[in-house]
């Protein structure tokens, strides 16, 4: 169980990086492009996922 939360962790923190690097790039624009990168994969594409965390972090950030 213990693998399962450090993998968590490591992902939530990959994310966030990501989230700062669009920021810094995009500025305000970062989640306008995340949004529709987000909408241009189809429902089954693995990469939706890491896009939607990276969505969710830069809400945070």
């Amino acid at each position: 169980m213990e693998n399962f939360w450090l993998r968590a962790l490591d992902e939530a923190e990959r994310a966030e990086a990501r989230a700062k690097a669009l920021r810094a790039r995009f500025g305000e624009a970062a989640e306008a492009r995340c949004r529709d990168e987000l909408q241009s994969f189809a429902e089954s594409d693995p990469r939706r996922r890491r896009v939607a965390d990276v969505f969710r972090a830069l809400r945070w950030t």
